[in-house]
């Protein structure tokens, strides 16, 4: 058989063997940007189920428009103008199967073969794959504590010109390092962008899961322009099972994102769309956010303190104010690629941080998820990592 040239690009199988640990018997991994199956609201889940199909099960087992249900993206842009003060119009919302599906249908949208893609560094690993798939040359700038540093930016577009078709970023608690953009580099970033006819895919998958009673204004917030796409979803806040998501861009582009969204499914789950509504409409999501933010902080917290008792000092992690993630630093010349062949031997998985560059030329990082386990896992797994560690950075 010949596979298309895009496989060759996709070798880089950390996100998929994240996902199969999951299912793995007595592995603690903190490989996985999951939220904790425990948050879930199991019953009133079941309870918005049976109220769809007792009154709307007709519909709900149909197919649904190419958009999306109406009344969860009337929802939907209610809550991000109340929350946040953006002011999409319904028709300006679609609904995804998951948010890595809405970078799957901008990167189609937006890239040839070749074409330069912009982003973070280090950045999600399932957007880098997903760019990678379209055979985009992958330019990754440096960041500093603010968010992306503005002068890389100028730089970058100064040498690659009308190559870049596109630049995408994770302002809110990052995947993987769990950074944040400030206020001010936020506003000065799309005020610098706008000078120019490049799309900006902004990634609000953790918007929500702050740590601290402080939202920020998102990127298009600032946006007069239209040129920033806004990726949502509920898997994080809510449960991802569910695969509801959803994009936002203004008229000119959502005509062209429903034409690629009719060709990738016709229309997403019907009956999960209507479910959403449902529990939307008769139970405080925000409640639940802040009630799942607190059980989060709680085990960040306890894996600081074991990282800070048990890691040797050579290890550097930032504290993060939000999202799923810690970051850790190992010394330049150590290779946590090494250092995971050690854990998986006992029980122990993590993803290297040289996953998150497409070049895969930094391996001295790891990506630790704190949300998806128990203090308990959390006090056990850190604490053989950090016994592993001591004596990785020993030899």
């Amino acid at each position: 058989m010949k596979f298309a040239s895009r496989m060759e690009c996709l070798q880089d199988k950390a996100l998929l063997n994240a996902m199969e640990l999951t299912e793995t018997e007595d592995m603690i991994s903190f490989s996985a940007g999951f939220p904790s199956p425990e948050t879930y609201p199991v019953e009133e889940i079941k309870e918005s189920f049976d109220q769809v199909l007792d009154r709307e099960g007709k519909e709900a087992l149909s197919y649904c428009s190419t958009s999306g249900f109406g009344k969860l993206r009337e929802i939907i842009a209610d809550r991000m103008k109340n929350k946040f003060g953006l002011n999409y119009r319904t028709e300006e919302v679609v609904i995804t199967s998951g948010s890595q599906q809405a970078l799957d249908m901008s990167s189609m949208l937006f890239i040839n073969k070749g074409d330069v893609v912009l982003f973070e560094t280090p950045s999600y690993l399932g957007a880098v794959n997903a760019l990678r798939a379209y055979e985009a040359e992958l330019v990754a700038l440096p960041t500093d504590r603010e968010g992306l540093i503005l002068d890389a930016l100028k730089k970058a577009l100064d040498q690659y010109g009308d190559r870049v078709k596109l630049i995408y970023v994770i302002p809110d608690f990052q995947n993987p390092t769990g950074r944040s953009w400030s206020p001010e580099r936020r506003e000065a970033f799309v005020e610098f962008i706008s000078d120019y006819e490049i799309p900006v895919i902004e990634d609000a998958a953790y918007s929500e899961l702050s740590f601290e009673d402080k939202l920020e204004k998102p990127l298009s917030y600032y946006d007069k322009k239209g040129q920033v796409v806004y990726v949502g979803t509920f898997s994080k806040t809510f449960c991802p099972g569910l695969r509801v998501a959803w994009l936002c861009a203004r008229e000119n582009l959502m005509e062209k994102y429903l034409i690629l969204k009719n060709a990738a499914d016709l229309s997403s789950s019907a009956i999960a769309q209507r479910q959403m509504a449902n529990y939307l409409m008769h139970n405080d999501l925000d409640a639940h956010i802040k009630w799942i933010t607190g059980l989060y902080k709680e085990r960040r917290d306890c894996m600081m303190v074991v990282i800070d008792r048990e890691f040797p000092k050579e290890a550097h992690y930032v504290i993060p104010k939000g999202g799923l993630f810690i970051w850790l630093e190992l010394p330049e010349n150590k290779d946590s690629r090494e250092l995971l062949r050690r854990a998986m031997a006992e029980k122990v998985a993590f993803i290297p941080g040289g996953s998150f560059y497409p070049s895969g030329v930094k391996n001295n990082e790891l990506r630790l998820n704190f949300s998806n386990l128990s203090h308990d896992d959390i006090e056990k797994g850190m604490t053989i990592l950090g016994r592993l560690t001591r004596a990785y950075l020993a030899e």
